[in-house]
């Protein structure tokens, strides 16, 4: 066999950082958890069989003494009962002194106690509690994290949730609140397991209040590990959410509902459902959550409270929007869409309807499109602002259904829309045009628009919302023949423009812009339609002396004078 000195030996040990290690820290799964290797005699108990089992693994002095002094206290199961405040006592005295290496067995004992004695170790509890969170904000190995870990839910679910005592729980998280902002974020992702899988062991009477209870603690500097906790406890095996799901979501939105900072409780919503919408498969797996929403938001628009409303229609936009609305169910949408007709169109609710209204509709197929789209337009189109927004974003998001459904909402609303609402309906008008979607409308159409747009600049007007539709105009060329005739009137009056730095300093909507924008505009349109009208050199010269100083306007003026030599050529 050759032999190949010069080969390094491959490394049996990959270094990792200390964050690295935290990273791997999880809660033990409850099956292990529950796993127990001794078949125990009728007087026999798991404390005093693992007791027995660690001596021969560990050497570490505290736990060695804590040992000595157990053992004799603990060996048949009404001799544990008997004594068990006096080993509680030795414990939690071998704990103070313990390194590492004998908290993993003294944490892996109080576990198998916890087992034996259940609700009997109560008067000690909240002692235990708190000595075990000093241990959380230390620098602990993974190992000795995951066997307090483990600790913590066996205590919570031999103790904390037999007792159905909300109060008591409120003490415990309390307690975990004051703790977990001293910690390290990889050891609260990792305790966020613990309450996590708590809140699935609780009695359905006593969730509602846990959610009350943790969502309020999203605004203290704990919004990551309140998340954290509403994932893990929602999230099961092979893409599928917890039985426990729709008993834990239903009470935090209906705590968001009637929540002081809304702002806090939307986000932590936000980030729990975006995290379960991502976790799941599809539509049947998500459905017990989004079952729950859909109920919610059915009760909640009945009440005609615009707060509550508001709120719900901002968590439905969520559930509808991420990944494109794929995990809602075309019966949820349209059981969503179906009451957009009784929801109120006021100032209040119009950013809420917009996202809701666009998220539904992008969410659905060509059957909700026919179903509910064109109810949903019309509706929104009794609020021209919204119609107007609603469309745009429509257009804005290549929606499947704009051309068959909203387009006609379009022509038939622009000419009223232009005469009391000119800027917005100008800026869609042009954001459409963008989007090439105006290439259809009828000549008719365009007719009155190039009427419009003579009659509104015929008689030009420095004013910031003459600019700001002038912008408009200009991207919406294509669709107007007689448009040089204007630019170059209106550069007529902007060359009149006295002290005209000191305009552009003040404002944006500037002569230095009107005059660039226009000249390149009138650049792009033939030579003949402009070339008689438009004295170059005069305006050369006037530029020059007046405008020397605004790239915008040189620029302008650049693009013209090319375009004029061109046809020369």
């Amino acid at each position: 066999m050759d032999s190949h000195p010069e080969e390094r030996p491959a490394k049996r040990f990959k270094h990792q950082s200390y964050v690295d290690t935290l990273r791997e820290v999880h809660l033990p799964s409850a099956l292990k958890q529950t796993k127990f290797d001794q078949d125990l005699g009728e007087t026999g108990s798991h404390f005093h069989e693992a007791l027995l089992h660690w001596q021969e693994l560990n050497l570490a002095p505290a736990f060695l003494k804590f040992a000595r002094d157990a053992d004799p206290l603990s060996a048949s199961m009404p001799l544990l009962v008997h004594n068990w405040q006096e080993l509680v006592k030795l414990w939690i005295g071998a704990l103070d002194k313990s390194d590492d290496e004998g908290l993993k067995a003294l944490l892996d004992l109080f576990q198998k106690l916890a087992h034996d004695l259940r609700t009997t170790l109560a008067p000690e509890y909240p002692r235990v509690l708190k000595r075990l969170l000093q241990l959380l904000p230390r620098s602990l190995a993974a190992e000795a994290l995951t066997a307090l870990l483990a600790t913590f839910s066996a205590l919570f679910k031999y103790v904390l949730v037999p007792s159905i005592d909300s109060e008591l729980l409120q003490q415990a998280w309390g307690a975990f609140r004051d703790v977990l902002p001293q910690c390290h974020p990889e050891v609260q992702r990792a305790t966020a397991e613990v309450w996590g899988a708590t809140l699935r062991r609780l009695k359905v009477s006593l969730r509602e209040d846990a959610v009350r209870i943790l969502a309020s603690s999203s605004n203290e500097g704990l919004g990551d590990a309140c998340a954290w906790i509403f994932v893990t406890a929602c999230k099961s095996v092979s893409q599928t959410v917890h039985t426990a799901t729709p008993s834990l979501i239903a009470p935090l939105v209906r705590y968001h509902l009637g929540s002081e900072v809304p702002e806090d409780s939307f986000t932590l919503i936000r980030r729990v459902l975006t995290a379960l919408i991502h976790h799941c498969k599809g539509p049947e797996q998500f459905s017990p959550i989004s079952d729950a929403v859909v109920s919610l938001f059915s009760e909640t628009v009945k009440e005609l409270d615009e707060d509550k409303i508001c709120r719900i229609l901002d968590v439905v936009s969520v559930v509808c929007s991420v990944r494109q609305g794929s995990r809602m169910s075309h019966k949820q949408l349209s059981a969503l869409l179906a009451e957009y007709a009784t929801l109120p169109l006021t100032e209040k609710t119009h950013a809420s309807l917009l996202r809701f209204a666009t998220s539904t509709l992008t969410a659905g197929e060509m059957a909700l499109w026919m179903a509910h789209g064109r109810k949903v337009l019309e509706r929104s189109w009794e609020r021209p602002i919204l119609g107007i927004e609603l469309t745009g974003a429509l257009s804005d998001l290549s929606w499947g259904g704009w051309k068959l459904v909203a387009s006609s909402y379009v022509s038939s609303n622009t000419h009223k829309l232009l005469d009391s609402h000119p800027a917005r309906t100008l800026e869609l008008l042009a954001a459409l045009q963008r989007e090439k979607r105006l290439s259809d409308m009828d000549i008719v159409w365009k007719q009155r628009f190039q009427t419009w747009v003579e009659k509104t600049f015929a008689s030009w007007e420095h004013t910031e919302q003459n600019i700001q539709m002038l912008e408009h105009v200009l991207e919406l060329s294509n669709l107007l023949p007689a448009l040089p005739k204007l630019l170059v009137s209106i550069i007529g009056e902007t060359l009149q423009a006295e002290e005209p730095r000191s305009e552009y300093e003040a404002t944006y909507a500037n002569s230095a812009w009107v005059l660039g924008a226009c000249m390149q505009g009138l650049s792009e349109r033939p030579v003949t339609e402009w070339g008689d009208s438009a004295d170059i050199a005069q305006w050369t010269t006037t530029v020059v002396n007046k405008w020397a100083w605004s790239g915008k306007a040189l620029e302008g003026l650049a693009s013209l004078v090319r375009a004029r030599l061109a046809l020369c050529r």
